[in-house]
């Protein structure tokens, strides 16, 4: 059995220890765990190649130097909610949120290793869905995506609104066929039909229609079954399913279909409101299938979700762009796809 290496670094020795017995509870076969707190060391030990895993160290320890390292997956521990990082690949997990959720986030990585090398996880339809106009969800949508693609998992996205635009623009003018139409309308699917109408990419994309759902005769209903056919015979780990944000029949079925609902919403006093509207027409409860997103959040200014009852289902928070330099965007949507595996 192959057994992965799993480095972690910080100060603090009792902190770790916790963290390395919950780890070793589970993956004592799996893993070679190495517990560090003497900068110096570390200096020493990344003198010479090193292939590493999992890497898991204190904001304050790291070097530029480290990344010249073969390091799988790299987490900072950190101080403040927000942290400082604003490195590509690395991804934050803040330090006194609980052990627990230390450990959720890694066990996550470790579960895709582990499976990802002995078989293949299981298909998942991820649908993604607002209450709210304007909330991102098509941007978290697609930096899900593209996230859950750089983990070296198959995604298709698919858009299910009723006016469609190429997810990508290299895909301009790209248009879905009649075929599709036509059995979308039947609810009966091909393997052709369905292979003809992606386009291949970064994320691969089911092609949008040129003219409106209405347009074609059609419903956003009618993509039920396709999304399910699209699971059972097409070779993707992940379909992201991005819908529009009136509450109807086909969202209701799709919630119940989808094996994790992904819903980005604003601080705002609207956004709180509508949440709160929402979470009174579902059960959220399970909260490995629900997973809330505070999109565009902004520290220190007013919070109105933070004033409702499902504020602390609220495990993901994606900065707004302008306030955040390189890829700490693209960070938070990797925080987001580790939650996914």
């Amino acid at each position: 059995m192959k057994r992965y290496r799993l480095i972690m670094v910080d100060e603090d020795i009792s902190y770790l220890s916790k963290v390395e017995l919950m780890l070793l509870r589970e993956y004592s076969e799996e893993i070679d765990l190495e517990l560090i707190t003497d900068p110096d060391y570390l200096d020493r030990l990344f003198q010479t190649p090193q292939q590493i895993d999992i890497l898991v160290i204190h904001e304050d320890f790291w070097k530029d130097s480290y990344r010249k390292q073969s390091l799988r997956h790299v987490f900072f521990l950190t101080e403040t909610e927000a942290g400082n990082n604003t490195l590509p690949g690395i991804t934050n997990i803040y330090k006194y949120s609980s052990v627990q959720n230390v450990v959720r986030t890694i066990n996550v990585v470790l579960k895709h290793l582990v499976q990802g090398s002995e078989n293949k996880l299981e298909k998942k339809i991820v649908m993604v869905y607002s209450p709210q106009g304007g909330s991102g969800k098509t941007t978290i949508a697609l930096g899900a995506a593209k996230a859950l693609t750089n983990l070296g998992n198959r995604v298709l996205y698919i858009n299910t609104e009723s006016i469609q635009i190429p997810a990508f623009p290299e895909n301009l003018e790209r248009w879905a066929d009649r075929s599709l139409i036509q059995q979308l309308s039947s609810g009966r699917f091909s393997k052709d039909v369905l292979d003809n109408n992606i386009v291949r990419g970064e994320v691969d994309c089911m092609m949008p229609f040129q003219y409106s759902l209405v347009g074609n005769g059609l419903k956003d209903m009618n993509y039920l079954a396709l999304i399910q056919t699209a699971k059972e015979i097409l070779p993707y780990d992940f379909i992201i399913v991005d819908t529009a944000s009136e509450f109807n029949d086909f969202k209701a079925q799709m919630m119940s279909v989808a094996d994790q609902v992904i819903i980005p919403c604003l601080q705002d006093e609207q956004s709180a409101s509508k949440i709160d509207a929402l979470l009174r027409n579902i059960n959220a409860s399970d909260k490995n299938k629900y997973i809330f997103v505070c999109n565009k959040y902004r520290i220190g200014e007013e919070n109105r979700l933070a004033e409702t009852t499902v504020w602390q289902m609220f495990h993901h928070k994606i900065p707004m762009e302008e306030d955040v330099q390189g890829d700490i965007i693209t960070n938070g949507f990797m925080e987001l796809a580790y939650n996914l595996i």
